[in-house]
């Protein structure tokens, strides 16, 4: 053992850092989101009566807003109604003007691992069950567990809502939401009332549902658009105020995460990450305030971090694509057509000692790049002679790259010579 503890509590900087923790910290006030939570509460004020709300499709990129806004809404409403059954419950009976208290229940469920609606029926039907009446995740006829499930929902005698985030990880089998949107049209509830909420970081996600399906999920749309610098600077400075000592900062640093934020993908995920860890920078350096510097450094630790996530979701294949991309981009070669990157992805697949996919499939893993954010996609019209092609080039910085393929295994055979 050490003579003295290799920890030190000592704090320069944060007075809670659990403030800039995006995923945990829930702020009592969401602010530069307006619109949208008026939004909500129009869909979801019918619930307060008992009424079956609008279903609603929730879309944006990552980091505006779209989850932080949800459990506001649904605090809220849970409030509401609590309230309304204290009223209920205090009033006299004769009393006609007392509205009657609703029953309420939540289902939130991330599909971030889910890929079948079949998969998502299993584990909205386990979480209304107790923990004697699980049901396993295979084995069982669909038919049986959509029976079942509605059977649960029914027993509420009340208000169900069926809340699916990052809702188009389940791909084209959009099933679980056609039986969802409908199911009180088709009979197979009669005692309650069911809400869905679909939230998508796919912007195309509700081009590509079925019509049934999009006519009936999408009765209420709410878009989240990119954060402005003003916005993140707004949202900064709150979490600051809290997060921070008074000393430790000053507005050119708020102003300057911001910026870098806005100018990449306006997420306020991204802001609040570069200001946390300018900060551990500053508490590492032992310093007593964060510079311009130290928020330029962390701006690089978390797009490093960021691609790195990214990359860590791709298929070996899209991987390979990314890295013949990369590869290009060293080159000074982009943006690149996709029939000239093939010779590139090829020369990875032959280093990774694995077949080549078809033209096509190279194409399909570049816009599904292009859909995450790591690379775009550019529309050219040559005229009539050269007709449409498309390009591609990164929209991150290929050092980012190479950094995060240094630490996956899908590429490290092809890693040495490539850059």
């Amino acid at each position: 053992m050490p003579n003295q503890s290799p920890f030190d509590t000592t704090q320069n900087i944060f007075q809670n850092r659990d403030v800039l923790d995006v995923d945990d910290y829930q702020p009592e006030q969401l602010i530069e989101r307006d619109e949208q939570i008026d939004e909500y509460a129009s869909a979801l004020e019918p619930i307060l009566n008992g009424w079956k709300p609008n279903n609603i499709f929730v879309y944006g990129k990552t980091g505006t807003g779209k989850t932080a806004t949800t459990h506001y809404m649904l605090n809220w409403l849970r409030h509401d109604i609590q309230e309304q059954s204290s009223a209920v419950e205090g009033s006299d009976k004769k009393d006609s003007n007392t509205t009657s208290s609703t029953n309420l229940e939540v289902v939130y469920l991330n599909c971030e691992a889910l890929t079948s609606s079949y998969q998502v029926a299993v584990e909205l039907l386990n979480d209304l069950r107790d923990e004697a009446h699980q049901v396993a995740t295979r084995g069982h006829a669909p038919n049986d567990i959509y029976n079942w499930l509605f059977e649960e929902i029914d027993n509420r005698n009340g208000v169900v809502l069926v809340v699916l985030d990052e809702v188009d990880h389940i791909g084209d089998d959009d099933t679980i939401l056609y039986q969802l949107a409908r199911a009180r049209s088709t009979n197979n509830l009669k005692n309650s009332n069911l809400g869905v909420m679909g939230i998508s970081n796919d912007f195309s996600f509700r081009e590509d549902l079925s019509p049934k399906v999009r006519d009936s999920l999408c009765e209420k749309e709410i878009l989240f658009p990119a954060y402005n610098a003003t916005e993140l600077t707004e949202i900064l400075k709150r979490r600051a105020e809290k997060a921070l000592y008074d000393d430790a900062y000053d507005l050119g640093v708020l102003n300057s995460s911001a910026a870098y934020a806005a100018k990449d993908k306006g997420s306020a995920r991204q802001a609040i990450d570069i200001l946390r860890n300018a900060g551990d920078l500053a508490q590492k350096k032992d310093l007593d305030t964060i510079t311009p510097d130290l928020v330029k450094e962390a701006k690089g630790i978390v797009e490093r971090g960021r691609v790195s996530e990214m990359i860590g979701g791709l298929s070996p294949h899209g991987k390979y694509a990314l890295h013949g991309l990369a590869i290009a981009s060293k080159n000074n070669e982009t943006p690149i057509r996709t029939k000239e990157l093939y010779d590139y992805y090829r020369i990875v697949c032959q280093r990774e000692q694995t077949d080549t996919l078809s033209v096509r499939a190279l194409r399909d893993h570049l816009a599904e790049l292009d859909l995450i954010g790591i690379a775009k996609e550019d529309q050219r019209n040559a005229g009539r002679g050269g007709g449409k092609y498309k390009q591609f080039d990164l929209d991150v910085k290929v050092d980012a790259v190479i950094e995060a393929f240094k630490s996956d295994t899908d590429v490290h055979h092809s890693m040495d010579n490539s850059f």
